[in-house]
């Protein structure tokens, strides 16, 4: 079964996602970038199931290298724990700073895979068309380019090749294929432009149309992030919480601010949660 979470406007999804990516980014507040990571992965399960393990993998890779860069390079901090082989020394305020920066970079990884899951290209055009329509235009350009380009690419190369096997021929034959396809690439901007104002592009105010319509769902959708955003930033601005790393580790605690931020976190896996219970209740009646 379609996630229920995906059948929202593309609006809904568009501004829960920029705001929890936005609070898991700009704060790190050990608190609430666990909630972040937690939920993440909570939902990332609820979409991939074990199909999604390869990719877990690889996070927990990222996690453990980006965890050991910062006290590696990183020696601010006044609990000393021990000196490394080069002389410098690793802190406690270190290693907990990496640990938390490094859980950061993969909730974000984990939530921009969930974004892929549910948010098309189409869904992502819809959420954005009418408000921004010459970033959807330029976006939409960009990857219809990107494929032609790698296509026109690997023909010149094929036509260009050649049975010198040295570096010198290698590089000469890149060099010509690059000049080329840069060649034409440029040839079918210039004619994608003249194409463009010949269709009258930019000489009045442009129209769109969306299969998306915002039903009472999405208001009360929207209406519930942007509370549950605005408590948890308000918390955060008044210091209600917050964590300190240099020179000693010092965190202040708010309960109501992790409610309110797990209730923001959790609302994909809650609707996913409820839709399943309901669909197989009704099927148990049949």
């Amino acid at each position: 079964m379609k996630d229920e979470f995906a059948r929202f406007h593309p609006m809904v999804n568009f501004i829960f996602y920029a705001v929890v990516l936005g609070i898991t980014m700009f704060q790190m507040q050990i608190g609430l970038v666990l909630i972040s990571v937690c939920s993440a992965l909570v939902y990332y399960f609820c979409l991939k199931g074990m199909e999604g393990m390869p990719y877990l993998f690889v996070i927990g890779c990222i996690f453990l290298l980006s965890s050991l860069i910062n006290p590696l390079f990183s020696h601010k901090g006044a609990t000393l724990l021990f000196y490394l082989f080069t002389g410098n020394p690793v802190t406690l305020e270190s290693i907990v700073y990496g640990i938390v920066s490094a859980a950061i970079i993969s909730g974000m990884l984990l939530w921009f895979s969930t974004f892929h899951q549910i948010m098309g290209m189409e869904r992502m055009l819809g959420a954005v068309g009418k408000a921004f329509p010459h970033i959807a235009l330029l976006i939409t350009m960009i990857l219809r380019f990107i494929p032609k380009y790698t296509k026109h690419q690997r023909e010149v190369a094929v036509i260009n090749k050649t049975d010198g096997s040295s570096w010198k021929d290698r590089i000469r034959q890149g060099s010509k294929t690059f000049s080329i396809t840069a060649t034409w690439a440029l040839e079918n901007s210039v004619y994608t432009a003249d194409s463009m104002k010949a269709r009258g592009f930019g000489a009045a105010k442009r129209t769109g149309y969306s299969n998306y319509k915002i039903e009472g769902r999405d208001v009360l959708a929207i209406l519930w992030i942007v509370a549950l955003a605005a408590g948890v930033l308000w918390m955060l601005r008044r210091e209600c919480l917050f964590t300190y790393y240099y020179p000693y580790i010092v965190y202040k605690e708010s309960i109501p601010a992790y409610v309110l931020y797990t209730l923001l976190c959790m609302t994909p896996v809650g609707i996913h949660v409820g839709e399943e219970i309901r669909w197989h209740r009704l099927k148990s009646k049949i």
